[in-house]
């Protein structure tokens, strides 16, 4: 059991570094961009893949609406987000932010399917969010107004992720979790075509070309697979607590590569944080 336990962990490293590559990658290409190339690169690796484990890669015509609505929310809309975010705050701030994931879901499926919360998790999602908000406004809870544009972009994309969740759980009914990764990928391809001509990359070095790859097959295929398989052996429940790993991760990766530092109050946030969303999805 162990074994998996590693790889969960392997995955929230994976995770975690992803917002460390793409504050690299933010700085020689639009959101739009980046978002178009990586889904791209993705969707090839992805391909074999699929074809090798569904022994078919043909689209149904059930649940197509909900699956465009993915490429178009987890996809499109959530990367741009999440890029535009690093254009503006750290990765520290934005890796962080992502914890809220869990909760953002929860509320999407509390508002589209009627899906109950308890009080502790109402409570849980109160306490997460005062810890961002310590975070974001190190510590002055009254410098609210001040808050850096950034952060309220990654809030965005959390909300978004939530959306595109939602849609997930309509798609599963048809689709399996690596067909409907692969098919929302494309969907997301083919929304962003329309932008093609306005799509540049500039200062094209090592350093980018590795965080694309990194971003595209490392944070997304490999991270994706080796998910599936930790899930698959511990439980969802057990494998979910490892996301709690992935702020840290980015915070580590952040300071190595990024010199990036955090304030104690930020780190007090930090844990705060933390602490609602293990509150949260404490069974």
């Amino acid at each position: 059991m162990s074994k998996y336990y590693m790889l969960l962990l392997l995955t929230s490293a994976l995770w975690g570094g992803n917002f460390v590559a793409s504050k690299l990658l933010v700085a020689h290409a639009s959101p739009l961009t980046l978002t178009f190339i990586r889904w791209t690169i993705a969707v090839l690796f992805l391909f074999p893949i699929v074809l090798k484990k569904e022994r078919s890669v043909r689209l149904q015509t059930r649940g197509i609406i909900p699956l465009i609505a993915m490429g178009m929310s987890g996809v499109v809309l959530f990367n741009v987000f999440m890029f535009q975010a690093l254009r503006y705050t750290s990765a520290d701030h934005v890796g962080l932010i992502s914890t809220l994931n869990p909760m953002a879901i929860a509320l999407v499926a509390y508002v589209v399917y009627r899906d109950k919360l308890t009080l502790r998790q109402w409570v849980a999602m109160v306490v997460s969010l005062i810890g961002v908000l310590i975070v974001m406004t190190h510590g002055q809870l009254h410098r609210l107004a001040d808050v850096n544009i950034g952060d309220l972009w990654m809030i965005g994309a959390v909300i978004i992720w939530g959306v595109y969740s939602a849609c997930a759980k309509a798609v599963m009914t048809s689709y399996s979790p690596l067909a409907a990764t692969f098919w929302s990928g494309v969907f997301g391809v083919i929304g962003l075509l329309p932008f093609l001509s306005s799509f540049s990359v500039h200062d094209v070095n090592v350093s980018f070309s590795l965080a694309l790859l990194y971003t595209s097959v490392g944070a997304t295929v490999l991270a994706m697979f080796l998910w599936n398989v930790g899930v698959k052996r511990v439980g969802a429940t057990t494998a979910g607590m490892f996301l709690n790993f992935n702020p840290l991760f980015t915070a580590l990766f952040a300071y190595i590569l990024l010199g990036e530092t955090l304030t104690p109050p930020q780190w007090i946030g930090s844990f705060v944080t933390i602490a609602g969303v293990i509150l949260f999805t404490k069974k």
